[in-house]
């Protein structure tokens, strides 16, 4: 499901079964860091797109948690921490964070979600066949660790 108003009545009508939320984290840089920022947004926007597209039915894509780069990460924890419960105090059982910015490396053993970092791939100058392969690749990598998370934590 994707933040969508026609996928939101479905959401409601089916809570129940769409259980878990997946957020991408993108980090906002206005200076010299803008197009790597912009990089990162490219690039988890499109694999966080496809896990929802793979998991519809059971994963609710909610807008990207966005925050200046040059906050401290423990400033932007808090407020993710707020995002995260409000959402399970709605019923969502699980929350996956995905993510190419590695300050969320140091607050990882903090989380108690599933945070997934991933080496930014730059996929803005490959072609749409390359493009398709390397998200494809990247997905096989995921797939695993979003089924072993309801696995381990149903």
């Amino acid at each position: 499901m994707k933040w969508t108003t026609e996928d939101i009545l479905f959401f409601i009508n089916e809570r129940e079964y769409i259980d878990t939320a997946l957020i991408p984290l993108l980090p906002i840089n206005f200076g010299n860091g803008i197009r790597q920022s912009a990089a990162m947004g490219e690039f988890i926007t499109v694999i966080t797109a496809e896990i929802e597209r793979q998991f519809k039915g059971r994963v609710l894509l909610v807008p990207p948690y966005t925050y200046l780069e040059e906050d401290s990460i423990a400033v932007c924890k808090e407020g993710l921490d707020k995002w995260i419960s409000q959402m399970k105090k709605e019923g969502t059982k699980h929350v996956i964070l995905i993510t190419s910015d590695p300050s969320w490396k140091k607050v990882e053993a903090e989380i108690e979600d599933l945070l997934v970092w991933m080496p930014l791939v730059p996929i803005e100058n490959m072609d749409n066949e390359y493009k398709k392969q390397v998200i494809s690749e990247q997905i096989k990598q995921l797939v695993p660790l979003v089924m072993d998370e309801w696995k381990n934590n149903p």
